[in-house]
């Protein structure tokens, strides 16, 4: 790791270790599948290890709580739809990826690739060698529960994928003890020299992801992540939100053909109402001229 992004880790931990609550240094815990002597299946649950975390076996499932479950496929989803139409861009979450010789070989929370040489449907971990091309973005959630897994993510990680050639990291700081704690956002990039620099946000804390035209900022609420188009300011949205937004606006639709309905139907009945007063109005007319006319 280069000395300058050291440098910018040790005033960051002291920023954060000023801020915060002390660490609870809770454990996360790994789900894995072994197999017994006697062939039978069994699922252990064991403390996740910076090892495993950085070089798991398939089929590994590490519990971060409801926080990190939650925003992972979330921004991954947000992704993955803005470029649903391009097909030269992958879009994964929690794959494995082997990243080249002697390096680890671990699974990314979300992971941005640009130009991939075989990008199949049913593809079970991402190579680098085979596929040509390291990701050009990768966004990594902090657990907020386990301070070792936490040190991977914030420091081994920097140097392996700085190593590995990915042009930005991303790390999303996820609230540690209290909701109350603020979420917050910070990267680096790959220079000229191959060499990661911070990423520095905009007077609006957000930053910009060169590589994906992509601003990332923390939610005006501070309880999440919010993704814009940097060229149209146009907002990411999620499949649910925009599920949610079909559903509003075909309720908008509903409300305002009933309401055009009954608008009709209201001025059907007043037209019946008026040319019904008109033609009381002309027989009564009628009449008292009929009656008129057998007095003279």
């Amino acid at each position: 790791m280069t000395e300058h992004v050291r440098r910018a880790l040790q005033r960051e931990d002291q920023t954060a270790s000023q801020s915060r609550e002390p660490d609870d240094a809770e454990p996360i815990l790994l789900e894995r599948w072994v197999e017994r002597p006697d062939g039978r299946m069994e699922q252990l649950l064991v403390p996740l290890t910076p090892e495993d975390y950085l070089n798991p076996r398939f089929g590994d499932k590490w519990l971060q709580g409801r926080i990190h479950s939650e925003q992972t496929p979330d921004v991954a989803d947000r992704l993955r739809r803005w470029f649903r139409r391009r097909p030269e861009i992958l879009v994964l979450n929690d794959v494995k990826h082997f990243l080249g010789p002697g390096l680890p070989n671990p699974s990314p929370d979300v992971s941005v690739i640009r130009g991939a040489r075989r990008p199949a449907r049913n593809l079970s971990s991402f190579r680098v060698v085979r596929q040509g091309v390291a990701p050009c973005l990768i966004i990594e959630m902090i657990s907020p529960m386990d301070s070792r897994i936490r040190a991977v993510d914030e420091v081994d990680k920097v140097d392996i994928y700085q190593r590995a050639g990915v042009l930005e990291y991303l790390l999303v700081e996820l609230p540690r003890r209290w909701l109350e704690d603020p979420y917050r956002i910070f990267g680096y990039r790959l220079d000229a020299a191959r060499t990661y620099r911070p990423i520095v946000p905009d007077e609006d804390g957000r930053l910009l992801s060169e590589t994906t035209g992509l601003w990332f900022a923390v939610a005006p609420s501070g309880d999440g992540v919010v993704i814009h188009d940097a060229a149209t300011g146009k907002l990411l949205r999620t499949s649910l939100e925009e599920e949610e937004d079909r559903e509003a606006a075909e309720a908008r639709a509903a409300a305002e053909a009933e309401a055009r309905q009954a608008a009709e139907k209201a001025r059907q009945t007043a037209e019946a109402k008026a040319a019904a007063e008109t033609e009381g109005r002309q027989a009564a007319e009628a009449e008292i001229a009929r009656l008129r006319k057998l007095l003279k």
